[in-house]
């Protein structure tokens, strides 16, 4: 698989529903969503950043929790890419084309809080709960 091939137009749409329904204090619409959020990443691949083929972890707060950046696409790859070179984040990083699930000894630790979808926008955490 390609990098051009990944497009997640409705995983988009999904967020964007979320925040909505945020707006509107609409739990149980956000819930619903969520749980199509999570129906729709179980059989799907996503742009993965990788450091020394392990993920990228983006610290998050101050207790060792952290992030993982995955990317819709690939110009949102790109885009975080340059976040990350804003940052100094940059050196050494790749990417793998995988599933959501391909690290699965993350979700065993308790300092990972998911993934962060397109960084550079800061768009939406996939929780753990959503794994």
């Amino acid at each position: 698989m390609k990098i051009e091939d990944i497009k997640h137009p409705e995983l988009k749409n999904h967020i964007n529903m979320i925040y909505m329904h945020g707006e509107n204090q609409n739990q149980k619409a956000i819930e619903k969503t969520e749980d199509e959020i999570r129906q729709y990443i179980r059989d799907k691949y996503f742009i993965i950043s990788t450091e020394d083929s392990k993920p990228v972890k983006i610290p998050y707060a101050n207790d060792g929790e952290y992030l993982v950046p995955v990317f819709t696409d690939e110009a949102e790859y790109i885009n975080g890419m340059q976040y990350f070179s804003l940052n100094v984040m940059d050196e050494n990083k790749d990417y793998i084309i995988e599933k959501l699930d391909y690290f699965k000894k993350l979700k065993e630790d308790p300092n990972f809080l998911g993934y962060i979808v397109n960084i550079a926008r800061v768009s939406y955490i996939i929780n753990t709960s959503l794994l």
